[in-house]
């Protein structure tokens, strides 16, 4: 059985009685750094970064200070972490000055440089994150698309970027891989439509329509707020084998750029079928006027010269 040395523990308890009050104050030092931290980076860095942003007027204002609580986010995250590690590392290094630890401790450089060398795709990933959040090329909450994964950034630190994808499968990217980085959800988001009408179509009422479906969507409570720009006509596009196409643009918060293009498709449906208005589909191709000024719609198929068997007599 191991024999317990007495001078040993003497000589544990004359160091404690010699380094107690070191010990204690370094313990309440790092605890209070560790629990203020947070608060304290939170406050710090929204007041820079909305500040930051302050420069936007009008409608893009509310649309700048939300993209600075995002980045406020972000780099709380990662400075609370680092402030985190750098309370165990003085812990760390208190320890080894108080038990003269230094000299065992000395012999691990060698090893350390080693890794590094090692591990230079890590090193790389320190520096490509180092740059994603000095550049603010996305934050927390942000909709990305980074070398094949697309979905929100759950989370940004200096190796890596979480994202969860529309299934809500999770992805870890190392930042060292990530070249070109396309953010979806930035400020604010195009709301881009195409719609295709007959060519029989009265192009003025169909642009009255679109634009008072617009402004009528813009004055909807449910949407106050959510359209920075009225959706109206930009263009008539081209003339297609369908018919003919309508431009139609705007710009809504970055949230609803998915919500608003559905939206605006529904309501506008709606819209045209109480004007009268065909939206172009295949089967049916008006090309060109009667003799009484009407326009003559045709099926495709009788458009190879061809007569088609009569289907009560089966054909000959």
């Amino acid at each position: 059985m191991p024999t317990f040395d007495v001078d040993q523990s003497n000589a544990l308890i004359a160091f404690l009685r010699e380094k107690w009050f070191v010990l204690v104050f370094w313990t309440i030092v790092l605890l209070i750094a560790y629990r203020l931290a947070r608060p304290f980076v939170h406050r710090l860095v929204l007041r820079l970064t909305v500040r930051a942003t302050s420069r936007a007027d009008g409608e893009l204002a509310d649309l700048s200070a939300a993209e600075a609580e995002k980045r406020a986010v972000t780099i709380e995250e990662l400075i609370s972490k680092t402030i985190r590690l750098g309370v165990l590392v003085v812990a760390f290094l208190v320890v080894l000055t108080i038990f003269d630890l230094f000299p065992v401790v000395a012999g691990l450089g060698l090893v350390a440089a080693a890794l590094t060398l090692a591990g230079q795709s890590i090193v790389l990933d320190y520096l490509m994150g180092v740059l994603i959040l000095v550049e603010g090329q996305y934050f927390i909450g942000d909709w990305i698309a980074v070398v094949g994964v697309e979905g929100t950034v759950e989370e940004v630190n200096l190796r890596r970027t979480v994202i969860r994808d529309a299934s809500g499968t999770v992805h870890s990217v190392s930042n060292g891989l990530i070249r070109t980085s396309s953010n979806l959800t930035r400020m604010y988001a195009g709301l881009n439509l195409d719609v295709i009408v007959a060519y029989d179509t009265d192009i003025d009422l169909a642009t009255a329509v679109v634009d008072r479906v617009g402004r009528e969507m813009a004055a909807d409570p449910q949407w106050t707020g959510r359209l920075i720009d009225v959706p109206t006509l930009i263009r008539v596009g081209a003339l297609g084998d369908l018919g003919i196409t309508l431009k139609i643009g705007g710009r809504v918060k970055a949230t609803d750029r998915w919500a608003a293009p559905g939206e605006f498709r529904k309501r506008l449906l709606a819209a045209f079928n109480a004007e009268g208005i065909r939206i172009a589909r295949r089967g049916t191709v008006v090309v060109g006027l009667d003799p009484a000024g009407g326009t003559v719609a045709v099926d495709p198929t009788d458009l190879d010269g061809v007569d088609d068997p009569d289907p009560g007599t089966g054909g000959s």
